[in-house]
């Protein structure tokens, strides 16, 4: 398991499967209190599950090397994938942060649109000193902090509504 992401008392688990055979990505909704797998779903990914968030009705994930995917949660579906290598070279991170999605990667700051999925870069070269993969995380007033380079920034972004 290398995510996880939490909804109305369910956790979202993303992993990989380190042998030659089976599905590669996997999300399974899981009960923390019964200790009981409600749901298991195989994401069709080539790569393993890096990070996941949940916002509304949908859960966003990234696989490593720029897989990209959404699950609609009451139907149990993949509504979207679309391949974004070009921003999302290797491992990622995602937050929710005044509702929208945010990404990180190796390269790129980047924020999902609501309604198409699409992504859109927030800080294009960022290339952050990153010695654990990347991350990123929003305080209590919506600022985003993550690396540029070797340096700890602070990013006020509004999506738009």
């Amino acid at each position: 398991m290398r995510a996880v992401a939490t909804k109305n008392g369910v956790a979202y688990l993303g992993g990989d499967n380190p042998y030659a055979e089976g599905p590669r990505g996997t999300l399974v909704a899981w009960n923390p209190v019964t200790g009981r797998e409600l749901w298991r779903l195989d994401l069709q990914q080539p790569r393993g599950v890096a990070a996941l968030a949940v916002l509304g009705r949908h859960l966003y994930g990234l696989a490593r090397e720029g897989g990209f995917f959404v699950v609609d949660l009451p139907t149990r579906r993949i509504v979207h994938t679309a391949d974004l290598s070009g921003i999302c070279p290797g491992f990622a991170a995602l937050v929710t942060n005044r509702g929208a999605v945010y990404g990180v990667s190796d390269t790129t700051v980047f924020r999902f649109d609501r309604k198409t999925f699409a992504a859109g870069a927030v800080i294009a070269g960022s290339n952050g000193g990153w010695f654990s993969g990347p991350h990123i995380n929003a305080d209590e007033r919506g600022r985003l902090y993550t690396l540029r380079g070797r340096n700890l920034v602070q990013i006020d972004d509004v999506p738009p509504r």
